[in-house]
């Protein structure tokens, strides 16, 4: 019985068998590689997603020491850097959608008025 499996597994048809059996896995376990899956994405805001890299990048321009966070994991500081990127998001997609613009000169008076 092992010989004839044996000799069943250098045929052609043992080979046609296995493909048959590893092509539906092999596209069904990397469909998101296909379909541009969203295992990228940490929140999606309409049609507009925030990626890891944009809340990795979101974090380091806000400075925020990085022992300070890990120290603060328990009280949820991660889920308030979210929600800060969050809110910039839709409020840049409000700017957007209302079509606000900031002149020069508004723009040089608060900074000024900043620096004050």
């Amino acid at each position: 019985m092992l010989g004839k499996l044996r000799g069943f597994t250098n045929s052609k048809l043992a080979g046609v068998l296995v493909a048959i059996i590893i092509v539906p896995f092999v596209f069904w376990g990397m469909g998101s590689v296909f379909s541009g899956g969203n295992t990228n994405n940490i929140a999606k805001i309409n049609n507009n997603s925030i990626s890891t890299k944009d809340f990795i990048d979101h974090i380091n321009r806000s400075r925020i020491n990085p022992d300070y966070i890990k120290e603060n994991l328990d009280n949820n500081i991660l889920e308030r850097i979210l929600s800060d990127l969050i809110s910039k998001d839709l409020m840049s997609m409000e700017y957007k959608d209302l079509n606000v613009k900031v002149s020069d000169r508004s723009l040089k008076l608060n900074l000024q008025n900043d620096i004050n």
